[in-house]
């Protein structure tokens, strides 16, 4: 199921890129970004809208490991709790089974 999300997420981020492209190719005026007072270089509106993608994917690629890089610390958290109970129960059943034998003999 994982392979076929990735393959999905490749493909999407592709098809995102080629549309990008095209779309910056019909759009090769030059244009300069305003906010408030500031203002920033002329450049080709492809330009700022293939860096906006390389940013979003960049941002998206860091929120991701992010996540990832916390869920898989919580996984291994888990999993040590669970060794731990899964030890505590063997121990409790051997004590047990030793009274049971003890009580039957």
């Amino acid at each position: 199921m994982t392979f076929i999300r990735k393959i999905l997420f490749f493909l999407i981020a592709g098809f995102a890129f080629v549309v990008a492209l095209l779309a910056g190719a019909d759009n090769s005026d030059e244009v300069a970004l305003r906010f408030l007072e500031w203002q920033s270089m002329t450049l080709p509106v492809s330009a700022w809208i293939l860096m906006t993608f390389v940013i979003g994917v960049l941002f998206g690629s860091a929120l991701n490991l992010f996540t990832n890089t916390r869920l898989r610390m919580d996984a291994r958290a888990a999993k040590k709790t669970v060794a731990t109970r899964t030890r505590e129960l063997d121990q409790v059943r051997a004590v047990k089974i030793e009274t049971e034998t003890e009580a039957a003999a």
